[in-house]
């Protein structure tokens, strides 16, 4: 009987960490996003080093620059871009790419514009949105642009030094991770273009579910199961992907499963939108494929069979102290 009844109160303790865990996780919220949600009254400009006058004002022009009240503006500098990048500073180093931030309301969906497509040519919208998830924003309004072909890489940069100037203490991990994610999507991308069975919104999207899952799991997450989510997430959205290319959201997975930004509150249902946003634009990109899907149904199946074996062992014990 007191073995029943240390049982019972044990599973009740076990209960009431789980539950008080839970809320603690629900009040917390993005740091990130409060900053921008008190600080940027007005948009914030950042813009690249290596523009010239002429082109400074022409991007300024290009970003909806208004002169009588927009009155944020930075410049990214060579030195601030190998301190958030952590890379040695290096005059030489051509900074084009510039970005304006504007905040949104609470129910709207983080929005990225490139407003000179053609100049940036590997990074896209929707790869901007998914690596400013990482950060923390939940919803905002980011507008890139720059006056000559560049790859595009050094926006986030310049999205980072506008957080932190303006008070947000964005982790050198958060950092490290945006990156890694936008750099992961643009060589998976690069690397399949051109080819018929492969689509730029199926990455994003598989992305988006990706995270989800992470966060569902936490820092337990497993080496074996992050390629389970990450296998049968490319196989849900039909991506034909290199061993790689797997690999690279595997480590990716990894990383984000020992990140603090899984633990807002607001994290996953900023994905969601993103997810939304992506598919009600993409036509009929993704006809025919479950967008319910829930790449940790296969994980929880081991969840299920280590309950069984904890439900056996408690009706053992149970059965005992009759």
């Amino acid at each position: 009987m007191k073995l029943k009844k240390l049982l019972v109160t044990g599973m009740a303790i076990l209960a009431s960490v789980t539950a008080f865990t839970s809320v603690a996780q629900a009040a917390t919220s993005s740091q990130v996003q409060k900053v921008i949600d008190e600080s940027y009254v007005q948009p914030d400009y950042v813009m690249g080093y290596s523009l010239s006058e002429d082109q400074r004002n022409e991007t300024l022009n290009l970003l909806g620059y208004d002169s009588s009240k927009d009155t944020n503006v930075k410049t990214l500098t060579t030195s601030a871009y190998a301190k958030i990048m952590n890379v040695a500073d290096d005059s030489s180093l051509q900074l084009y790419s510039s970005v304006k931030i504007a905040k949104l309301g609470a129910k709207e969906t983080l929005s990225v514009e490139i407003v000179t497509p053609q100049n940036i040519t590997k990074i896209t919208p929707d790869m901007y949105r998914n690596a400013a998830t990482t950060l923390g924003i939940e919803h905002a309004k980011i507008t890139v642009a720059a006056p000559i072909a560049v790859t595009g890489e050094s926006a986030l940069a310049g999205i980072y030094n506008s957080l932190e100037q303006n008070g947000a203490k964005v982790s050198d991990e958060s950092k490290e991770l945006a990156q890694e994610e936008l750099k992961t999507l643009s060589q998976i991308n690069e690397e399949n273009s051109g080819k018929s069975d492969y689509d730029a919104d199926k990455l994003n999207v598989a992305m988006t579910d990706i995270k989800s899952a992470v966060a569902d799991k936490g820092d337990k997450l497993t080496e074996d199961q992050a390629k389970t989510i990450v296998q049968q997430t490319i196989n849900n959205y039909n991506l034909d992907l290199s061993d790689t290319q797997i690999n690279l959201l595997v480590n990716f997975a990894m990383n984000l499963s020992k990140s603090s930004i899984i633990d807002s509150a607001s994290f996953k249902s900023t994905l969601s939108s993103l997810k939304d946003s992506i598919v009600s634009k993409a036509g009929n990109t993704f006809s025919g494929i479950n967008l319910n899907f829930n790449a940790n149904k296969a994980v929880e199946n081991s969840k299920n069979i280590f309950a069984q074996i904890w439900q056996a062992i408690v009706d053992f014990f149970t059965g005992l102290s009759k």
